[in-house]
């Protein structure tokens, strides 16, 4: 997927102008040659830098449906753009810049949001009454794994989806089996 190819014209702007992509890392889409639906070993997308604003969520909801569409994935969309934001709006509340979204494809899906604070998140024990502190509970229900990373400018929150229910994880574990 070329990123810097032009994009329908969203609110506030276009995708480019709003999640404009980093450095160009090796295999940043499909492989030359690939057909869409091909089942590739491991590639990456992005990073893509995320205005520090509200619009951040939508602009990572994008690229997740252009990428997952692009990879085969399209049964993980609605997953991973649930999960991305509640990712990106846990940064936006509780960290600082730069923030960008990283794309792995691996035998499913890997998403890391990187923000500038070193500090892990910590899930939070929500009451009934609370407005808040439910997406990382979110996040560990649905993804097949999730964890953050430490890195020299902040810190990578990631999450992990299998592209086929019933087939192993990518942690190993069968999902969708009786124990």
């Amino acid at each position: 997927m070329d990123r810097t190819a032009p994009r329908e014209t969203l609110p506030g702007g276009t995708i480019a102008d709003a999640a404009a992509p980093g450095p160009r890392r090796p295999a940043t889409a499909l492989p030359s040659g690939v057909a869409a639906g091909t089942r590739v070993e491991s590639f990456v997308g992005g990073p893509w830098s995320l205005p520090w604003s509200p619009a951040a969520c939508s602009s990572a909801r994008t690229v997740i449906r252009d990428v997952l569409q692009q990879w085969g994935l399209d049964d993980l969309v609605p997953t991973a753009e649930l999960l991305v934001s509640e990712l990106v709006s846990n940064a936006l509340r509780h960290a600082s810049g730069p923030l960008c979204l990283t794309l792995e494809r691996v035998s499913g899906l890997r998403c890391l949001v990187s923000d500038g604070t070193a500090d892990f998140p910590r899930p939070a024990h929500a009451g009934p009454e609370d407005e808040c502190g439910r997406g990382l509970v979110l996040v560990d229900m649905l993804a097949a794994r999730w964890g953050c990373e430490g890195g020299p400018e902040g810190k990578s929150v990631w999450f992990e989806l299998s592209g086929d229910p019933c087939a192993p994880g990518l942690d190993g574990d069968t999902k969708g089996e009786a124990a």
